[in-house]
Formats: structure tokens, C-alpha cells, sequence
């Protein structure tokens, strides 16, 4: 009865700000139902994200972008007239959000001097769309009933689903469901990497989830329904997380636990309910990484079939194994809360255990045969050294080498250093990195967010990226240790440490180029952020300006929709030119050309329509016009080889070896 009671009032939001009686009855029953809509809006958008190989790049960006532009359009307009939402944004959370956005601009403004400016465009509308989505959270925060635990547990179901298909790669790859499902997405790779299409952005995501599902499943207030899918899908989220073979995301996991704990109360039931979901995921892993089968790549399905069979049969055990203690666990009840004297034992005494471990560690560097220095400097030169890191081994986790990230940190800090205040422009370490590179390997981004945008964006834009999310994270953790609701803070707290993770994890990933981790963060930093519909007063496009500023916010949208919009359209004329210049009749070159030109112009930027045709006019035996677009592409990306190697490349067919090697030497 005092959990009902409780959640009773968590949904009933303070009707204090509203002038009448009525109005406030009006809002009582819109407002949960048409933020409850806000909410089912962006879930959707994560899903997308998550399930469209984490929306990275052209096509599936674009339509993520267009589609949070979509949801903010209609937010705005329900905030202008509808009178079911509200934004009560927090101390300093307008601040957050306003150097995100100043971030997005100068991103934008970077095109200016950017080495690759069509990058720079597709950053800007990057940016763009996680500032949005991070103030549409701070509309939810402030207009949903219980925002945090709704969010968390969406989240999690969401996460869930996702680590259940990945898995289902190794357990049934034979299940297919034409043009619905088809698990045999391990065929190629055994590292398991759908549906992100990356094994580090896998496991970032189950590394958000998972402390949710530690608090549902340790939460007693909760229903047995939600406990245990809460347990089970902490099985999930865990096997799958190993089956990455993720050192980072296992690093960032520890900590963000290690964190979480901290942050609680009961503690002693949280690391009980984690015990229990370990110790359900080891049959899993271990059969996941000790089958031959299920370990080897380039297998057809009929041949991890039998294997598949087995590790079903050892995930479902584990799941058994956890439910049955997580039983347990919600019966002891209180009983698994230590006293505030016994907390402050069980403190010492973990501090006692680390410092103890960690001498214990030490000595057995200085007894070893390198010693203490010896063993730190090899560890060091084998961190730094370039090497090839066989990527389905299970036995990376346990090795120290960086996987060639030092080397790209060297390139971008040495970017950095030679253009400090503005940086190359945003999106542009693809071409720094071969202006600084000493090696043949290929990357497009430095694996550690701050010095991609201390490289890119200079100090201004890194202070302006890094200061808006740093600043949204310190009111989200004021939020999580704020007063208010047990439930709400306990299940704030597991939103910080998610994003806390994710901020960790930046420095050894690429995670802000991958939406489908980072919005995520965004959206709970944006929750977060937000006062509750109980606290503080609320704020709306007021006045009999309402209108006005609808249609300045309006149009801002729509011209986002296009800014996302055109490079996409661009590159598909481009695709769609070559395709039908492949014909190669005269009425194909035509009409390939012109939507080569269209895709030129849709795109000033991009040097890959002019590339198309300048191939086109190649084609169709106008070598001047072809020569003169090869040129136009060198003006537009001056500082990108391969302008200068087509440009030498058609020179030699033209038979002037002295201009080309010109342009070899330029690139």
C-alpha cells in the first residue's frame, strides 16, 4: 500500500504554476499524455539509431536527423499552443545545452577554412541533432511524470532487445524471416557487432544498460514482472558485452559500477543482484569463447549450428541461475542494507582491500624478471607500438597494446598543435590524419574524442563541445543527489553513471560519430537537466508572441531538415550519375551529366560530384570540360590528395608527365 501510495504521488504533477483551477485540471490530464507521446517519439529515434548500424553516416544519419527535426517541430508547436508540455530547465542546464548549440555553429563555421568542408557540413548537422535531442530530453524531464525511471526502463528494454539480436547471431544464425530478421550476422566475423556494425559501440551500449538493470532488478518497490526481466536481461546485456570482446567497454563498466555503488544507498543488495547476473553470464561466455565453432569466422550456419544449440542451452541455465537468486535477494528485503556503522566499515574495509591488492601487485612487479620499471616500460612500448590486433581472439582482452590508437593520438595532437585556436575543421581528421601520419593504415577518426576535437575544432570548439557536455553532466548529477523521490534519484543515478561511462569511453573510441551511443547520453543528460513537473516554475513560448517566435522556430527546423537533407540528396545523384553513365549511350552521358551538375550544386562542398563528372564528360570524348572539372575539384579541396591525384592521373592520359608530377608532388 506505501508503494502505491508512493507512485501515486510521483504522478500527480505540482499544478501550483497555473493561474486557475481549470487550467490545471486541463494539464493534469494532457500533459502526462502528450509528454508520454514525446517520449514514445524519441524512443523511437534510439531504436533507429541503434538499429540502423548505429546511424552512422549517409543515408541513415540523414534520416535520423530529419526525424528529430520532425519531433522537435511538433514539440515546438505543442509548446506554443497545445499547452501539454513544459520546459523547467534547471540551473545552469540552459548554459549546457547553449554551448552544445554554440558548438554545432562553429562546427558549421568551420567550412570556411575547413581541409574538408563537406565533412564539416555533415559534423554541423551532427551537432545540430544532439543538441536538439539533448533540450528535447529537457522537455520531457520537465513535462513527464517519473521522467528518469520511464527513461531509464525504455532504455533498458531498448538495449535489451538489442544485445538479444546479437546474440541470437551465435545461438540461432540459422532463423531467418525474409525481409523481417536474419540472424547469421556472424557468419564473416564471429566478434559480435550487430546491429551497430561495431563490437566497441555493442558493448558501450550494453555498458549504458546495464546499471539500469542492477537498480530495476534490485528495486523492491518494483513488480516481480519487472525484477525479473530486469535479471534476465542483465544475463543478456553481460554475455553479449563479453562476446565484444570490449576492453574499453569492460574497463568503463567496472568504474561506472564501482560508481554506482557509491552513489547508493544499498549497496550491499546492488552488489548482490550483480553478483548473481555475473555469475549467470559466465556459462554463456565461457561457452562462447571455448567452442571452436562459435570463435572461427567464414562459417556457414549448418556448421555453429550445434554450437549455437549449446551456448542457448548455457545462457538459459545462467538465466535460470540468476532469477532463482534474484528471488532470493528481493525476499531478504531490507536485510541486505547495511546499517549507516556497518556502511562505514564496509567502506574501510574496501579501501583496505585495494590498497592491500595493490601493494600485493607492486610486489609482484618488483619480484618479477623486468622489475617495477622494466615491466612499466615494456608495457608502455607495447601501448604505443603500431601492431595488427587479431580482432576475434578472446584473448584481447586480457593484452595491453592500444590497437594503433597511440599513433593516431600522436596525429591529432600534433594537428592540434599546429593550429591550436581553430583546429582543421570539424570532420576533417580523415585528411589530417594523412598529412601526419608515418604509416600506411587508414582511420577516420583519432579514437579519443577531445583531441578529434581539439584537432578538428581548435580550443574554441573543444571548449565549447566539451564544456556543454561537462556542464550538462554536473547538473545531472546535482539532479541524482538532489532530494525529491528515492525511486527517482536512485534510478538519476544510474543515468549519470551511463554517461559517465560513455565520457570515459571517448577517450579510447570514436562514440560522439556513432548516434546510436551517443544519443543516448544526450537524452538522459537532457532528462536530467530538466526540473520535474513537481518543482519550480514553468516556462513556455509566452505572450502574444507566441506565434512569432513559432514561426522563427519553424523555419530554423526546416532549414535543418535541408542542411540534412542536401548532402545525402547529393551523394545519391552522384551514385545514381555513375550508375547510368555506365550505359555509356549518348542520351545516358547526357542525363548523367546533368544530375552530376545538380549534384555539384546541391553539394558546393563535396568534390565527389565533380569527380562523377568530370568522368561522365571523360566518357563522352570532352576532354577540356573533364580537365576543367578535375581543376574545379583541386579549388575545392585544395589540401585533399585525391583532388591532385585524378588531376595527375588525367594528365598523364593527356601526355604531359611534367604536369602530372606537379600534382603528385602537391599531394
Amino acid at each position: 500500500m506505501a508503494a502505491t501510495r508512493a507512485r501515486s504521488t510521483l504522478s500527480s504533477p505540482d499544478l501550483g504554476s497555473f493561474r486557475t483551477r481549470g487550467r490545471a485540471r486541463g494539464a493534469t490530464r494532457n500533459t502526462p499524455t502528450v509528454a508520454a507521446g514525446l517520449g514514445l517519439a524519441l524512443a523511437a529515434a534510439l531504436a533507429y539509431a541503434v538499429f540502423a548500424s548505429g546511424a552512422i553516416g549517409v543515408p541513415e544519419e540523414t534520416r535520423l536527423q530529419i526525424g528529430v527535426a520532425v519531433i522537435a517541430l511538433a514539440t515546438l508547436a505543442v509548446l506554443a499552443f497545445g499547452g501539454g508540455l513544459r520546459v523547467t530547465p534547471a540551473p545552469l542546464a540552459g548554459g549546457g545545452l547553449a554551448l552544445l548549440a554554440g558548438f554545432a555553429v562553429w562546427s558549421g563555421l568551420s567550412a570556411a577554412w575547413s581541409v574538408s568542408p563537406d565533412e564539416s557540413w555533415l559534423e554541423l548537422n551532427r551537432a545540430i541533432t544532439y543538441t536538439l535531442v539533448a533540450s528535447l530530453g529537457v522537455v520531457l524531464g520537465s513535462s513527464l511524470p517519473r521522467a528518469a525511471e520511464r527513461v531509464a526502463l525504455g532504455y533498458l528494454a531498448l538495449a535489451a532487445l538489442a544485445a538479444a539480436y546479437a546474440l541470437g547471431g551465435k545461438l540461432f544464425p540459422w532463423l531467418e524471416i525474409p525481409g523481417l530478421i536474419d540472424l547469421d550476422h556472424t557468419a564473416d566475423f564471429s566478434r559480435l557487432r550487430a546491429p551497430l556494425e561495431y563490437w566497441n559501440a555493442l558493448g558501450l551500449a550494453c555498458v549504458l544498460a546495464i546499471p539500469i538493470a542492477v537498480r530495476a532488478a534490485a528495486d523492491l518497490a518494483s513488480s516481480a514482472r519487472l525484477r525479473t526481466f530486469a535479471l534476465v536481461s542483465l544475463v543478456i546485456l553481460l554475455i553479449t558485452l563479453m562476446l565484444t570482446y570490449s576492453r574499453g567497454g569492460l574497463l568503463v563498466l567496472m568504474i561506472g559500477l564501482v560508481l554506482l555503488v557509491a552513489m547508493s544507498t544499498d549497496r550491499l543488495r546492488l552488489a548482490a543482484v550483480l553478483g548473481a547476473g555475473v555469475l549467470g553470464a559466465l556459462p554463456g561466455f565461457l561457452v562462447g569463447v571455448m567452442r571452436d565453432d562459435l570463435t572461427r569466422d567464414g562459417l556457414s550456419a549448418s556448421a555453429r549450428t550445434d554450437d549455437g544449440l549449446i551456448l542457448a542451452l548455457a545462457v538459459a541455465v545462467g538465466v535460470a541461475i540468476t532469477v532463482v537468486l534474484g528471488v532470493r535477494i528481493a525476499r531478504a528485503g531490507e536485510r541486505l542494507v547495511l546499517s549507516p556503522k556497518a556502511d562505514r566499515r564496509a567502506r574501510r574495509a574496501g579501501l583496505v582491500l585495494v590498497a592491500a591488492l595493490a601493494l600485493l601487485a607492486l610486489g609482484a612487479l618488483a619480484v618479477s624478471e623486468r622489475g617495477v620499471t622494466g615491466t612499466v616500460s615494456n608495457t608502455f612500448q607495447e601501448f604505443t607500438e603500431p601492431k595488427f590486433d587479431k580482432q576475434n581472439d578472446p584473448a584481447r582482452v586480457l593484452k595491453t597494446n592500444s590497437g594503433n590508437r597511440w599513433i593516431w593520438w600522436e596525429e591529432a595532437a600534433g594537428a592540434f598543435s599546429d593550429r591550436p585556436l581553430v583546429g582543421f575543421g570539424a570532420g576533417s581528421f580523415p585528411l589530417v590524419h594523412r598529412l601526419y601520419r608515418d604509416n600506411t593504415i587508414e582511420v577516420r577518426q583519432p579514437h579519443n574524442v577531445p583531441l578529434e576535437f581539439l584537432s578538428e575544432t581548435g580550443l574554441i570548439g573543444a571548449g565549447l563541445g566539451l564544456g556543454g557536455l561537462a556542464l550538462l553532466g554536473v547538473v545531472a548529477t546535482r539532479t541524482a543527489r538532489r532530494g525529491g523521490d528515492p525511486r527517482e534519484r536512485a534510478y538519476a543515478a544510474t543515468m549519470v553513471v551511463g554517461a559517465a561511462a560513455w565520457g570515459l569511453h571517448t577517450l579510447v573510441d570514436w562514440d560522439w560519430d556513432i548516434p546510436g551511443v551517443t544519443l543516448p547520453v544526450l537524452l538522459f543528460l537532457g532528462v536530467l537537466a530538466a526540473r520535474p513537473p513537481s518543482l519550480g516554475p514553468t516556462h513556455r513560448v509566452g505572450g502574444g508572441r507566441r506565434p512569432v517566435r513559432f514561426v522563427l522556430g519553424a523555419a530554423a527546423l526546416v532549414a535543418v531538415m535541408a542542411l540534412a537533407a542536401l548532402p545525402a540528396l547529393s551523394e545519391k545523384l552522384t551514385d545514381d550519375a555513375l550508375t547510368q553513365a555506365a550505359t555509356n549511350t549518348k542520351a545516358d552521358l547526357d542525363e548523367a551529366g546533368r544530375k552530376a551538375a545538380l549534384a555539384k550544386r546541391l553539394n558546393p562542398f563535396a568534390v565527389e560530384p565533380v569527380f562523377a563528372q568530370a568522368a561522365i564528360a571523360e566518357r563522352g570524348n570532352q576532354a577540356a570540360a573533364a580537365g576543367d572539372l578535375l581543376v574545379d575539384a583541386v579549388e575545392r579541396q585544395p589540401d585533399n590528395p585525391s583532388t591532385w591525384i585524378r588531376l595527375a592521373r588525367f594528365q598523364v592520359l593527356l601526355n604531359d608527365p611534367g604536369a602530372a608530377v606537379k600534382s603528385l608532388v602537391q599531394a
